[in-house]
């Protein structure tokens, strides 16, 4: 099983378009423990994401879970399996040599050169200026790190641009999404600027695939794999969904992470278990696409279409937000024209990289070596 622990409502920035609830909770090692005997039951490797708000808060938390977990596999050969999604001002060599020890992944929001227009201290201060000594820490001990970006609407016509400072300082995993707050003030003006920025973010793609570049553009990579996958994709990410609950600080389950705290998406606690069929309602009701979205034509591709549950008066339902759907309009047919060119030249680098199943680990042994 999956799991994924909220250590903490806390967080030391704040961020414009955060969506996690605020509080003044914080998880016990005890309901840690919990959590992890409760996941250990599933099967003989146990993922943990450390979440929050944010999770380096509660370093020595972590330390203790790990700590425990590690015990735990000496003992009876369970394996587990370490991730942590932070905003990295604290991250620290200490935490990232455990870290490599333990193989935990570290995914870094970072906004790149518009870092400081939405993530900022608490007091009100930028945060760029700290975190460009954290990169190249981070990137010494973990070359392999994901950063996680946020457009906005005002930051949109700078969208290449921030992959490209990305990739220039190192990062070759990037996950691009966007300001998704019902208040974030989209047009489609900012739509017509997006879709151009796409474009120009198409051909970097394309020319960094020619020079047998190594990289990852979630925008563009997750709609390939669409592609190649056909309806296994949306198949596949359902299960994604399903097996991966949210453990609030105080051990109460929830159905993923983008419902923390909604007691509509409760699904069971740590202490007395999931209750299966609670959380088979909620994924019933996630495998039936909206109205409106049963004849579009990339429906099977969608990233929302079988992942934008809402809790209304008539229970839950699928409602795909305006924005999600046109952003999925735009990137799709885009990507299919990198997708179409690379495999038309013959590229060797796009051929292994989306055919061949070998290639994750080909690669990290051609780095190694």
């Amino acid at each position: 099983m999956q799991l994924t622990l909220h250590l903490t409502d806390h967080c030391n920035l704040s961020c414009y378009y955060c969506f996690v609830p605020r509080g003044p909770q914080v998880m016990s090692l005890d309901v840690a423990k919990s959590a992890i005997e409760f996941a250990m039951k599933d099967g003989d490797t146990t993922g943990l994401l450390f979440y929050g708000g944010e999770p380096l808060l509660e370093k020595q938390l972590i330390y203790d879970i790990v700590e425990h977990t590690q015990a735990i596999k000496r003992k009876t050969g369970h394996n587990f399996i370490y991730k942590i999604t932070t905003n990295g001002t604290l991250l620290d060599e200490d935490f990232l040599k455990m870290s490599k020890e333990v193989n935990l992944t570290v995914g870094f929001s970072h906004d790149g050169p518009t870092q400081d227009d939405f993530r900022f201290f608490n007091d009100g201060g930028g945060t760029f200026d700290v975190l460009e000594e954290k990169i190249a820490l981070l990137l010494k001990y973990q070359p392999y790190a994901v950063a996680m970006s946020v457009i906005d609407p005002s930051t949109a016509h700078r969208s290449t641009e921030i992959v490209k400072f990305l990739f220039d300082k190192g990062f070759r995993y990037m996950h691009l999404s966007l300001n998704y707050c019902k208040t974030a003030p989209w047009t489609q003006e900012h739509l017509e600027i997006l879709k151009q920025q796409y474009q120009e973010m198409a051909e970097m793609y394309i020319k960094w695939t020619r020079a047998e570049e190594k990289f990852y553009i979630s925008a563009f990579d997750m709609k390939i794999l669409s592609l190649l996958k056909g309806d296994k994709y949306s198949q596949d990410r359902l299960k994604l969904a399903r097996n991966q609950p949210s453990v609030a600080p105080d051990g109460k389950m929830y159905f993923s992470s983008k419902y923390i705290h909604d007691p509509d998406f409760q699904i069971g606690d740590v202490f007395t278990g999931i209750n299966f069929d609670r959380q088979e309602e909620i994924f019933t009701k996630g495998t039936v696409p909206s109205d409106p979205c049963q004849k579009c034509a990339i429906l099977s591709r969608c990233n929302f279409a079988y992942d934008s549950l809402i809790a209304t008066e008539k229970g839950i339902v699928t409602q795909v937000p305006p924005l999600q759907c046109a952003n999925e309009q735009i990137i799709t047919p885009i990507a299919d024209f990198v997708a179409s060119t690379l495999y038309n030249e013959g590229s060797a680098m796009f051929m292994h990289k989306h055919y061949n199943e070998m290639y994750p680990i080909m690669s990290l042994v051609e780095d190694l070596t």
